[in-house]
């Protein structure tokens, strides 16, 4: 399959809408939790930098897609856009649900270059679901909280996997779709969403211990893993998530790639 086809659009936007699966945050089995389990998660410094960012991205991809005339990338975008919003509204649900303090903040004016938004948004998805895949992982054999919490997350993080393929290969339709002399203009604009994103969640360790919740919850948990061994988890876990979809869909490589690279060095 060549890379910014009618056939690859076709795949990566069907791939996503045929793998969608509807449900309501109140619909979710969520268990009744102890008290200490309660006070052990309201601990984290995140939730409302959380459903901020959840509600950010909705807001971005809901109007983005609104910019896109092919109907079915529009289709495909607008309803990772809603997926975005009902994260948003799982978070809110269960802060509320477990009577955990939170402030919702007002949101953001919306960028100008929608596109470039996305770009940046996608890249920093793809950072934080390699992490949260090993921590999910991890978190079912730790016993830190209820297995029936860690099964409530499951559905939503196996949704982060399809977020990210269909990011992944959403960057290379538009690079493809690109004149052969701009297309590593794309690629360097690519590494730079990554670089900023990255950056950007370095930065976040010097507030409040680290905002992301992939940082929080390395804190948190008690795993005896190594660094080195963590990531390996990571990488394993990257793969199990994502072999379930079309193999003719190019998987996410640089997040990968670089930690493969951090892994050898540990």
């Amino acid at each position: 399959m060549e890379y910014g086809s009618e056939e690859h659009k076709e795949l990566l936007c069907r791939f996503f809408i045929d793998t969608h699966k509807p449900f309501t945050p109140e619909e979710l089995p969520w268990p009744d939790l102890d008290e200490e389990t309660i006070q052990k998660l309201a601990k984290f410094p995140i939730w409302d930098h959380a459903v901020f960012t959840e509600s950010q991205v909705f807001n971005k991809l809901t109007a983005y897609s609104e910019e896109i005339s092919d109907p079915l990338l529009k289709e495909a975008m607008a309803l990772q856009g809603y997926e975005e919003g009902r994260h948003a509204g799982i978070l809110k649900y269960f802060l509320k649900r477990y009577d955990i303090p939170f402030k919702e903040k007002p949101c953001n004016p919306l960028p100008n270059n929608l596109e470039k938004a996305f770009l940046r948004t996608g890249a920093g998805e793809c950072i934080d679901s390699f992490f949260a895949f090993g921590f999910l992982e991890i978190s079912k054999t730790s016993e830190d909280y209820p297995i029936e919490l860690i099964e409530v997350m499951e559905p939503i993080v196996q949704e982060e996997a399809r977020h990210i393929l269909f990011i992944s290969n959403w960057i290379l339709y538009q690079r493809f779709q690109r004149p052969a002399l701009l297309q590593p203009v794309h690629s360097l604009q690519t590494l730079m969403a990554f670089w900023n994103a990255g950056w950007s969640r370095l930065m976040d360790l010097k507030d409040l211990g680290g905002k992301s919740f992939t940082i929080q919850a390395r804190k948190q948990e008690k795993s005896s893993l190594s660094p080195k061994n963590f990531v390996q988890l990571c990488l394993r876990e990257n793969k199990r998530r994502l072999a379930e979809y079309d193999p003719r869909l190019a998987r996410p490589k640089l997040i990968p790639r670089l930690m493969s690279g951090v892994s050898f060095l540990l």
